[in-house]
């Protein structure tokens, strides 16, 4: 057996870590329940791999190397099993989602294959390995795991799109979540990306390319998700949108005196309420002080006013902005603390809103606006 090394401290600090975060997840109090028990499951199967890592590399024995085999049944299970996790999450009628069997039968293959190569007894093994009758198998499994994580982490990349497109005409702020989770699945891209390069790579011209293979992808990813259920501490909620749009109306939705109504009492919040102010404004609330539907409001603002709920808040909000800086309040306070109070809740929301309204970076209208 090989003496221990830094690698070895760092993947057993991860076991350590996956365990506590799969506990810990499961006390937090939160509409994300349902995800965050899969979440747990998630992290369970990271640890699994992490530790079939440390056994195929340090305590490896023909035994061991059976054993390592059946916990590789974990590459079929991230796929659907983050698939899953991302639609409890993100979607309001997807709390108890699940996936039909069908999507289980990679991992139910291999985990039988598995139980043949555990039957083998120790020399019978070892000759077959020696003959190469296991070169096939080992090589089917690894390209069925690639096209596996592949196809559902596309199917991840769009979720996502969907619910940063329907997040815009239901809520008036920026989740940071929701950024995590683009940066989650870039980061897997990348890692899906070298893996399918060094697999084609080593297969195709018998060429290994360093530490990027099979084992240390998988252990990157493993410890990956160990930061998604850090950042599930930290950002305990998401604001969950509907997965299911309604049909896109020919006809005029709202009657022209609700369509009245609504303009009329719109201004009323905006000019006197300030509602926009609120930096956690949603569309419910909103539909809510015009005791209509979100459906309605959502109509009104996509129809009429030509605009997503998002934009059409923050452009109020940019509103409010200017005027404090047309009052000079600038010289009395920071740049962020004006937006703030204008009903932003980052920064990154507020330059990027203002710069979609006025075609320019807050700091340079201001300097504009001294020479001016």
């Amino acid at each position: 057996m090989q003496s221990l090394e830094l690698i070895d401290f760092i993947l057993f600090l991860g076991i350590s870590q996956g365990i506590f975060l799969a506990i810990t997840i499961q006390f937090i109090r939160n509409k994300n329940k349902p995800a965050n028990q899969l979440l747990s499951i998630i992290l369970v199967l990271s640890v699994l791999m992490l530790f079939g890592r440390i056994i195929f590399f340090r305590f490896l024995t023909l035994r061991m190397f059976q054993w390592s085999i059946l916990i590789d049944a974990v590459i079929f299970l991230f796929g659907p099993l983050c698939y899953v996790y991302f639609r409890r999450l993100a979607f309001s009628e997807n709390n108890n989602f699940k996936l039909s069997w069908i999507h289980y039968i990679p991992v139910i293959i291999h985990i039988l294959f598995s139980f043949y190569v555990l039957s083998l007894g120790a020399e019978e093994f070892s000759e077959k390995l020696s003959a190469r009758f296991f070169s096939m198998p080992f090589l089917v499994i690894e390209g069925a795991g690639i096209i596996s994580n592949f196809y559902y982490w596309i199917l991840n990349v769009r979720l996502l799109k969907m619910y940063t497109k329907e997040e815009k005409n239901t809520i008036s702020y920026k989740q940071s979540l929701v950024s995590f989770l683009k940066f989650f699945q870039i980061s897997v891209g990348v890692f899906l990306a070298l893996w399918i390069t060094s697999f084609t790579i080593s297969r195709l011209f018998s060429y290994s390319i360093g530490f990027i293979d099979y084992n240390s992808v998988w252990g990157a990813i493993s410890l990956f998700i160990f930061v998604v259920g850090y950042y599930s501490l930290k950002e305990p909620e998401l604001f969950r949108v509907s997965l299911k749009r309604e049909k896109t109306e020919t006809q005029q939705r709202l009657p022209q005196s609700q369509i009245t109504f609504l303009e009329k009492e719109m201004k009323r919040l905006i000019e006197e309420e300030k509602i926009f102010l609120k930096p956690n404004l949603t569309l419910r609330d909103l539909s809510e002080k015009l005791e209509t539907s979100t459906h309605n409001l959502s109509w009104y603002l996509n129809t009429i006013s030509k605009s997503n709920f998002y934009d059409y808040v923050n452009h109020y909000r940019v509103k409010e902005f200017l005027i404090k800086i047309e009052n000079g309040e600038h010289h009395r306070h920071t740049i962020l603390a004006l937006a703030m109070e204008a009903g932003f809740n980052s920064k990154s929301t507020f330059n990027k809103a203002f710069k979609l309204e006025m075609k320019d970076t807050p700091s340079n209208y201001i300097k504009r606006l001294k020479v001016a």
